[in-house]
């Protein structure tokens, strides 16, 4: 199966700035059933981009804007491939708890994902939400994390304005709303809680009828369980990550997961924009070919001299 990923991003800044540095976490991993076929980065102002690969195995770009500008345009473009997702069953044996104790206690990349992130700290409000739902260890982990994805669908309504990228998780426990940014924080700090090592997936869903914004990327849980190894989890959607998932980055949490984050000189204020387009491929399209041709890359260019000078 194959999906075209088409991704843009806008900044719009009250004045001219000057020496962005960027940072882009867009271009879809390749691991077991899923395979990035194509990719392809345009940049305006037009930048080079530098790439490498994290200890996780993201891909991230970066690149800077010297000169003074007042837009920047990124467009990422994926054809992505997804094998067969495994099936993964109800439930696992009671047993699976001492075998998770016992990896945890072995494997530092998986005890690395039981510890705390940014915005993955427990709080009051969230200690209340796991009394609500009788949150502790019982029966076997594999029920029990899918118990929590669908309480969390249950517990809390899909609201694009409740919460800002940088809120805390209580922000979203208090008005029982959010999106998936949020969702996901909220059901990781519970699995770590515990001992189960679970990590933020930053990526995209093609939509059919999820509660989740179609366009925008997505955010969901990964859990390491013993004989399954990592298993995908959606709260907002409530579903059991498969062949619509497309995974880009892997991260303790959003906050080394942004698809895209930087820096520049200048007092300006900034304004965002994001549109994203995921639709699915009878053939893999050829190279030259536009994914998304209602997608249009703005051609910004460079600030003039005049505006520059305004600014003095």
């Amino acid at each position: 199966m194959y999906y075209a990923v088409s991704h843009l991003t806008i900044y719009k800044y009250s004045a001219p700035v000057t020496d962005s540095v960027m940072e882009l976490r867009v271009q879809p991993r390749t691991d077991d059933i899923q395979r990035c076929v194509r990719f392809n980065l345009d940049v305006r102002p037009k930048a080079t981009s530098s790439m490498h690969r994290d200890y996780l195995g993201n891909i991230i770009h970066n690149f800077d804007v010297p000169s003074a500008h007042e837009r920047l345009a990124l467009k990422a473009e994926s054809v992505v491939e997804i094998g067969i997702v495994p099936e993964v069953p109800d439930s696992m044996d009671e047993s699976a708890w001492e075998a998770l104790d016992a990896a945890t206690a072995s494997d530092r990349d998986l005890y690395d994902m039981l510890l705390p992130g940014q915005f993955t700290k427990s709080t009051a409000l969230l200690e209340q939400f796991a009394k609500e739902i009788d949150w502790r260890r019982r029966g076997d982990p594999l029920s029990l994390v899918r118990e929590l994805t669908a309480a969390i669908y249950n517990a809390f309504d899909y609201e694009s304005h409740v919460t800002r990228v940088d809120s805390p998780i209580d922000v979203a426990l208090a008005a029982r709303g959010g999106v998936c940014q949020d969702f996901t924080h909220i059901m990781l700090t519970l699995t770590r809680q515990l001992g189960i090592p679970s990590r933020y997936v930053s990526g995209y869903l093609f939509h059919r009828d999820d509660r989740s914004d179609e366009d925008a990327s997505h955010a969901w849980v990964e859990c390491w369980l013993p004989g399954l190894g990592w298993i995908g989890l959606d709260p907002t959607n409530n579903l059991i990550v498969g062949d619509r998932h497309i995974r880009v980055t892997v991260a303790q949490d959003y906050a080394t997961a942004a698809p895209s984050k930087g820096v520049f000189k200048g007092g300006a204020e900034t304004e965002l924009e994001v549109r994203v387009m995921v639709a699915k491929l009878d053939t893999v399209p050829v190279e030259e070919s536009t994914l998304a041709p209602d997608m249009i890359l703005p051609q910004f260019g460079y600030a003039t001299e005049s505006q520059q000078q305004q600014q003095q």
